[in-house]
C-alpha cells in the first residue's frame, strides 16, 4: 500500500510539474513571479517583477549548469521540478536522490542580505530556535538525521542571521573579542544559507569527517578554512 501511495504522490507531483507553463525570455505574468522568487531563495540575485528578461535568463542558465541540467535558459518540467525539489537532477554538490523531509515549524519572511542588497526569503526552523532559507532547511534536516542514523548526532547552533546579529558579531570581531565575521550585509548567514554546526568538535572527529564524506550530498560544504563548525548550502 505504502508503494502504491508513494507512486501516486510522484504522479500528482509530476502532473503538478507538467502543469506549469514553460517559460523563457519574454515571457511575463505571475508564473515569471513564480520562477523568479524560487531563484531568490536559491541564491540568485535578481529582480521578482514577473518580466523574464536577460538577468533572469542568466540565473535560469547557472542554475541548470549548477544542476547538471540542459544549459537554455527555458524553464521547462525539470527546471521547474528541480526548482521546486521535487526533480531528479545529479548536479555535482546537490541533493538529487536524497529523501528531503519537510523542515520542522512552520516558515516565515525574513529580510536577508545578499553582497549588501536587502531581499526577501522564507526561512524555516532546523531546531534550537534556528532556521535556514527553506531549501537548505530541508536539507540540512535531511543531513540531521543520516548523520544521527550514523551515530553522529550534529545541532543547529547559529544559522540565519538578521542585520542587528551580524552588527554584534562583527563588532566583537573587530574589537578582538570574537571569532572572525563577515561585514554586515555580506554573511551567508544573513542569506540563510550558512550553519555553525554543533557537534563536529574539531578536525580529524569522527562528526567532522562523516561530514567530510557525506556533507556535499545534501548541498553543504564547510567552506571557512579553519572553522571546522562552519557549513553553507551550495544546492
Amino acid at each position: 500500500m505504502t508503494t502504491v501511495n508513494a507512486a501516486r504522490a510522484t504522479a500528482a507531483t509530476r502532473g503538478a510539474q507538467a502543469s506549469l507553463p514553460t517559460l523563457r525570455e519574454g515571457a511575463r505574468g505571475a508564473s515569471v513571479t513564480q520562477l523568479q522568487n524560487l531563484l531568490r531563495n536559491k541564491g540568485y540575485n535578481i529582480a521578482a517583477d514577473g518580466v523574464f528578461g536577460p538577468k533572469t535568463e542568466a540565473a535560469v542558465k547557472k542554475f541548470q549548469q549548477a544542476k547538471g541540467l540542459a544549459v537554455d535558459g527555458i524553464v521547462g518540467p525539470q527546471t521547474w521540478g528541480a526548482l521546486r525539489g521535487t526533480g531528479g537532477t545529479g548536479g555535482t554538490g546537490g541533493a538529487g536522490g536524497v529523501s528531503q523531509p519537510p523542515a520542522s515549524g512552520g516558515g516565515k519572511q525574513v529580510q536577508a542580505y545578499v553582497a549588501g542588497q536587502p531581499r526577501n526569503i522564507t526561512v524555516q526552523s532546523v531546531g534550537n530556535g534556528q532556521y535556514l532559507q527553506a531549501d537548505a532547511a530541508r536539507n540540512f534536516k535531511a543531513m540531521q538525521a543520516a548523520a544521527s542514523r550514523a551515530g553522529v548526532n550534529l545541532s543547529a547552533t547559529s544559522g540565519f542571521r538578521t542585520m542587528d546579529q551580524q552588527r554584534a558579531l562583527y563588532q566583537k570581531y573587530l574589537n578582538g573579542t570574537g571569532n572572525l565575521a563577515a561585514k554586515p550585509g555580506y554573511s551567508n548567514h544573513q542569506n540563510g544559507i550558512s550553519m555553525d554546526v554543533g557537534g563536529v568538535g574539531g578536525y580529524n572527529t569522527k562528526a567532522y569527517n562523516w561530514l567530510k564524506n557525506n556533507a556535499a550530498n545534501y548541498g553543504f560544504k564547510n567552506d571557512v578554512a579553519g572553522e571546522y563548525w562552519h557549513w553553507t548550502f551550495k544546492g
